[in-house]
């Protein structure tokens, strides 16, 4: 059995994207499924960031400078389009970040086209 105290569990954040269309409901639902993934994962969620604007990204640069400032190296979203809705796009900035905060992005729902990208393979590789 370990002891918390001596070993602490590894800080994470969560990040949301609220869209026109979510409803509190739905908001509970992703909040719920990023502690789920934390607790799951070993990690204490420490802070939840949420875009209230869908084209601005106000929310993701102070999470950004919140992770880097405090060293924190983990990062849950509920599914990519949080991140970007175009795939291609949503992969980048998944990539991005995780070279930002020298961490991982941890995604709730994987899609499909997040799983056919591997993050140790380029899509030109053989």
């Amino acid at each position: 059995m370990t002891d918390d105290t001596t070993h602490p569990r590894p800080l994470c954040v969560g990040y949301l994207r609220l869209r026109f269309s979510d409803d509190d409901q739905s908001e509970q639902q992703h909040v719920a499924a990023i502690a789920a993934l934390a607790e799951r994962e070993g990690f204490t969620l420490s802070l939840l960031f949420v875009e209230t604007r869908w084209q601005r990204a106000l929310a993701l640069n102070a999470m950004t400078a919140h992770c880097q400032q405090r060293a924190i190296r983990h990062v849950i979203v509920p599914n990519s389009d949080h991140l970007n809705t175009l795939p291609s796009l949503a992969y980048l900035s998944k990539n991005l970040l995780q070279q930002d905060i020298g961490g991982q992005v941890w995604i709730v729902r994987p899609d499909t086209e997040e799983s056919s990208c591997s993050p140790t393979t380029s899509r030109g590789e053989p």
